[in-house]
This record gives structure tokens, C-alpha cells and sequence, in this order.
């Protein structure tokens, strides 16, 4: 009978010790390196030089925009090639535009398994814009969960078509339960009426005045792709920078940015 109490006893007191350790796991801070990349289709130099980038970068997490899947341009399935060729086996593909042959979209691909994948439609404006596409995954590395996004906004020079999706992104974010961070080209400068209108729930990881530019390639002179995250609280920045080095495989600079999930 002393035998079966001690013995359930040291059960108890592992058990114990488990939820302790697990409970720190959960409060220690994860590090997450990200990466926003429009790969212009892999139309300059194709889709092994858009591999070649993201390994040299080696992020978690990477939002791509401007994919074409089964297209001319693309004659297989760009999403899943490039998980191969990146070694980033988990992607998912938000699909914007059917075309004549294949479709186009943004793509999330990851190192850890996407789970609770979600991809929306975003509505444009009276300006003759494209439908453009909002997709998230629920990620989990070293015991923390967050959500990561991608998402491309209309292009027309008015920001009406830019709003009514800032709309939308938010209706559909601002209610999860986890932190989130999402990388775009969000054709917005930083003066622009977009970039506000996101920051009423986002916060931008650099400094709006002293963003680097992005766009064009080589010699950009503007920018329009961010990395932004929220709850502002729930992470710090270690380091947000423009990749301008990679300056011959698309007509955007790459942006990384390493967060510091708390």
C-alpha cells in the first residue's frame, strides 16, 4: 500500500514538473525571422533564382505576391516547386485571379506546418483594379503560436480600392486570437491615406519616415512592401531591412524582418 502512494506520489510530482516546465517554454520569448517578397512571377530570371533568395535569407516564414501556378509563364505548380527547391515543404497559395491557363495569387511558404489556412477574396473599388487576395496560416515554432499573412492591394493610383481592402483585411484579422504579422506589397508609400488605415490595428516594424525603398529595382525610389504586425505589445523588432542585394531576380527588393514573439 506505501509502495502504490509513493508510487503515484512521484507520478503527481512529475506530472507537476512537466506543467512547470511547459508553462516556461510557453513564456520564453521565440524569435521569428520573416521575409515579404513580390517575385514579379519569377518572369526575369526564373523560379530557381527566386529559390536561390529566400535560402540565402533563410527565413521561417516567407509571403510571396505576384505567383503565377500552371501558367505559361509557369508551367507547373509554383507553390509546391518552390517548397521543393527552398526546402520549405509547407506552403499554402491564396488565389486571387483565374486566368486563360493556371491562376495567380499569393503564396505563405513555411518551415513549421501551416494549420487553420484561411485565404479571402478582397473587392476593389469602381476603378477597374484587379481582385486582389488576403491569406493567413496559424504557425507554432518552439511552443508559441502566431498567425502569419499575405496579402498584394489594388495598384491604381487613387487609395479607394487600397481602403475598401484595408477594410476587409482587418474585419478578418482583428478577431484572432493570436498575434499576427503580415507581409505584402501593399502599393502604399508611407504618406499615402492606405498606410494610416492599416495602423489602426497594425504597427509598421521600421520607422515611416525612414522606411528603405523598395522599389524599383536596381534603383528603387519608393516604398510599397512592409512587413507589419500586431498587437504592437505582443513582439519587438531585432531587425527589419531591405535586401538590396538581391537586385536582378524580380522588380522588388525582398524585405526581412526578425521579430521577437514575447
Amino acid at each position: 500500500m506505501q509502495m502504490k502512494i509513493l508510487l503515484f506520489v512521484l507520478v503527481w510530482m512529475g506530472s507537476v514538473r512537466s506543467t512547470e516546465l511547459l508553462a516556461q517554454e510557453n513564456n520564453k520569448p521565440v524569435e521569428i525571422k520573416t521575409m515579404t517578397y513580390n517575385i514579379y512571377s519569377a518572369r526575369k530570371m526564373g523560379i530557381e533564382a527566386i529559390a536561390i533568395v529566400i535560402k540565402k535569407v533563410d527565413p521561417d516564414v516567407v509571403s510571396l505576391q505576384e505567383v503565377e501556378r500552371n501558367t505559361a509563364v509557369n508551367p507547373m505548380d509554383f507553390p509546391k516547386e518552390l517548397a521543393a527547391l527552398t526546402g520549405m515543404k509547407y506552403y499554402y497559395f491564396a488565389h486571387a485571379l483565374t486566368l486563360k491557363q493556371g491562376d495567380y495569387g499569393n503564396v505563405i511558404l513555411s518551415k513549421y506546418p501551416l494549420q487553420d489556412t484561411q485565404s479571402f477574396h478582397l473587392s476593389v473599388a469602381d476603378d477597374g483594379d484587379d481582385i486582389r487576395s488576403l491569406g493567413y496560416a496559424r504557425i507554432e515554432k518552439e511552443g508559441k503560436e502566431f498567425y502569419f499573412a499575405t496579402t498584394h492591394l489594388g495598384y491604381k493610383l487613387d487609395d479607394a480600392t487600397r481602403l475598401k481592402q484595408v477594410g476587409e483585411i482587418l474585419s478578418h484579422v482583428k478577431d484572432l486570437k493570436k498575434p499576427i504579422i503580415l507581409g505584402g506589397d501593399l502599393n502604399s508609400r508611407p504618406n499615402s491615406q492606405t498606410m494610416p488605415a492599416l495602423q489602426k490595428w497594425f504597427t509598421v516594424a521600421c520607422e515611416a519616415d525612414a522606411c528603405e525603398w523598395t522599389v524599383p529595382v536596381p534603383k528603387p525610389t519608393y516604398t510599397c512592401d512592409w512587413i507589419i504586425y500586431a498587437p504592437s505589445q505582443a513582439f519587438d523588432v531585432k531587425d527589419y531591412a531591405v535586401q538590396f542585394w538581391a537586385d536582378k531576380e524580380s522588380d522588388h527588393f525582398p524585405v526581412v524582418g526578425t521579430f521577437i514573439l514575447k
